[in-house]
């Protein structure tokens, strides 16, 4: 054999065809708090990586072992570690690759069953070079070192993924260095739980402490609360409140000793703000390589076990203490009527199934409830009810009364139900009722980001035409917007008043590359399907160097623009039009800016309008198109945003497009691969998603 056959360059091309089994996924991106994107790239085409991310069996070999329905939409499943520590999910989306269609698993999950949820999309698409496997994780308020720490992990995640389709042999770790960690949401404020957490009727009773105290240097015995018997904490470091820079947040160091382990091993318990009146507590543990012990999966069993009850007691030192529900303290809501001796309940005909009888009864009793509470949550916004019990605190009904000028016999019924539906907090003692702070960020603060008390006030004008919509099912010719009240268009603004004041001009638009620049230099804007005019308003008082024209079909919408605009002392540099948007602004351009904000999916001819806007748009120009989230495949839109959407469809959006000729999509019918589809018949050259953080909304921007 020649010695050529060794030279370097030749071994350099063999080994290049042979990448190592690590190191080949890295973070891509990182482009907000938020939010992480990690990728990798495999040889295997995207049906046979689908396989191995949705079979359950085959997810066992490089991931965790599956337990209840995985990867099936809209149920719940669990990946365990089989070492004591588990991902609880629930299903989303689960769209296998099509022809050139990527797949998609969306799901949502918490760590241990009791972290805060975030929201995971894998996607599988194809390439070249084989699939192109990428992975999303999105949180809310997530805590201080969520990035550091699943960053790192979605990278060694991907490549688990990419050995065992090369070599189908299992990869997992059968336990780790660091762990049990828990993430505990607590709703109270971090300074106030850490001071509930760390007293002493506290830590007696969350951290079932038998004796010892959580000053530095002390030891604790805790029950470990099965048959395992006790752990010793020592605690080697604590910090309080504003004595440590730069969090100045408190903080407790120690070890933990058991009588089958030869060494210490080391945990960390911190807390921190986790949004508006919340906070996470978290606890984590370290050096487990440093235990010589038989079976350390057995210990890390035990130890996640008992952080897991220990959670569920911390959070019971913040929930209401009512009274007992039964007479020993059980609820008696589940419990059925008495029947005679030997008697079976009578069951419809065709019933097979009597206890799946049962417990869909149960689940129509729930929505019916929630459908009642919606009627009263649509009366408390209309009245004001929400922001007089959220700006003033607690009140009897004599003292809502008082502030709002209503009748109190009315107020103590809708006080009543709302606390039967678990919206509002009695204080027996007192006779006072209260919106809890969580709950006043969503529904009595107009300027939260999580105000959400508009979409009640959507319910009493759709359901007062019931009537009109059911006779348009008969005829299929649709409904014009004048069969409707006024007040369904109000309350669709101060529904969209929730995104547009909060997120439009301070989140989108600076997310679309190149966008704020432009529009802060000034140029043409318009506004299409304009309704009352707030998104007009908001963009012109941001951006003084523009001039915006709204176009609207409905009459009423536009003298309601127009009145807001006068109000608002724009009307040099804002025009609001009674207008057929594809046919005005074929005179109207060039255009710096154009938005469709909830209107494609209604309008009458959707492909001639975005070739109008197209011919309209300066060759750097944007469009951007919200419409509501929705699946590729309908099977796969489900849940309650999905139902809130089909039924605003149903009784409003489906109707009126009909009657104007339109195709009638849908509030979900332009899912991504629509809007990719319409994009590029228009001319479009570029679409890109911008993220919204709303669950009812996404958005687009288009470019030529």
């Amino acid at each position: 054999m020649s010695s050529d056959d060794f030279r370097p360059r030749g071994l350099a091309r063999e080994s290049a065809a042979f990448p190592p089994l690590g190191g080949s996924a890295w973070p891509v991106a990182q482009d907000r708090f938020e939010r992480l994107v990690s990728t990798v790239t495999v040889p295997e085409p995207p049906e046979a990586v689908w396989t191995a991310l949705t079979d359950p069996d085959r997810v066992a070999h490089w991931l965790a072992v599956c337990r209840g329905p995985w990867a099936v939409a809209g149920r719940e499943s669990m990946l365990d570690f089989e070492d004591g520590e588990f991902f609880w999910c629930r299903t989303l989306t689960a769209t296998a690759p099509r022809a050139q269609r990527p797949g998609t698993l969306r799901l949502l999950w918490r760590w241990v069953g009791v972290g805060p949820a975030t929201a995971v999309t894998w996607t599988v698409a194809a390439d070249p070079a084989g699939s192109v496997v990428t992975v999303v994780e999105e949180a809310d308020n997530p805590p201080s070192d969520w990035r550091s720490w699943n960053g790192m992990g979605w990278p060694g995640i991907l490549d688990q993924l990419a050995a065992h389709l090369r070599t189908g042999t299992s990869w997992r770790w059968p336990w780790r260095r660091v762990g049990p960690y828990l993430q505990i949401p607590l709703p109270v404020p971090a300074y106030r739980a850490w001071q509930e957490l760390t007293s002493p009727a506290g830590v007696q009773h969350w951290l079932q402490r038998m004796t010892g105290t959580l000053a530095a240097g002390e030891d604790l015995v805790l029950v470990m609360g099965d048959a395992s018997g006790t752990v010793q904490m020592h605690v080697t470091r604590s910090v309080e409140a504003a004595q440590e820079f730069p969090s100045y947040l408190p903080y407790l160091e120690f070890e933990l000793r058991r009588p089958a382990w030869d060494a210490a091993l080391g945990g960390r318990l911190w807390i921190e703000p986790a949004g508006l009146e919340t906070s996470l507590l978290q606890v984590c543990h370290f050096g487990w390589e440093n235990l010589d012990i038989p079976d350390p999966l057995t210990e890390r069993r035990i130890l996640t076990g008992y952080w897991t009850a220990a959670a569920d007691r911390a959070r019971a030192l913040f929930l209401p203490q009512g009274p007992p529900a039964g007479p020993h303290g059980w609820s008696m809501a589940a419990a059925a009527p008495a029947m005679p001796a030997g008697a079976a309940p009578a069951m419809p005909a065709g019933a097979q199934d009597p206890s799946a009888v049962a417990q869909f009864l149960g689940r129509v009793t729930d929505d019916l409830a929630t459908a009642m509470a919606g009627v009263l949550c649509a009366l408390g916004v209309r009245l004001g009810l929400f922001a007089a019990l959220g700006t003033a605190g607690p009140a009897t009904a004599t003292e809502l009364a008082d502030r709002t000028g209503l009748s109190q016999r009315h107020l103590r019924e809708w006080l009543r139900g709302l606390t039967s539906a678990g919206y509002l907090e009695h204080d027996r003692g007192h006779d006072r009722y209260a919106l809890p702070p969580a709950h006043a960020a969503v529904l009595a603060f107009e300027d939260s980001p999580l105000h959400l008390a508009p979409g009640f006030a959507l319910i009493p004008p759709l359901a007062a035409a019931v009537e009109d919509v059911a006779d348009d099912f008969r005829t299929g010719k649709g409904l014009e917007r004048s069969a409707y009240s006024e007040q369904l268009f109000t309350a669709m603004e101060h529904m969209s008043a929730t995104w547009l004041e909060q997120q439009l001009t301070e989140q989108w638009i600076p997310a679309v590359p190149g966008l704020l620049p432009a529009l802060e230099q000034g140029g043409a804007v318009a506004d299409i399907g304009c309704g009352g005019g707030l998104a007009l308003i908001r963009l012109a008082r941001r951006f003084p160097a523009c001039r915006l024209t709204g176009y609207d079909l409905h009459e009423p919408n536009v003298r309601r623009a127009r009145e807001a605009v006068r109000e608002a002392d724009l009307a040099d540099r804002v025009t609001v039009a009674a207008a057929d948007a594809a046919t005005a602004l074929a005179d109207a351009g060039p255009l710096r800016l154009v938005t469709l904000f909830d209107v494609l999916h209604d309008a009458a001819a959707p492909e001639d309008l975005l070739r109008t806007v197209r011919s309209a748009l300066e060759p750097d120009g944007v469009l951007l198109v919200l419409e509501s989230p929705a699946a590729d495949d309908p099977a796969d839109n489900a849940g309650p945003q999905a139902t809130v959407l089909y039924a605003t469809s149903t009784l409003y959006c489906l109707p009126t497009a009909l009657a104007d000729g339109a195709p009638g999509h849908g509030t979900l019918g332009l899912p991504p691969s629509q809007i990719h589809r319409l994009a590029g018949e228009a001319g479009f050259g570029r679409v890109e998603e911008v993220p919204t953080g709303s669950p009812f909304t996404a958005l687009y921007a288009l470019r030529p």
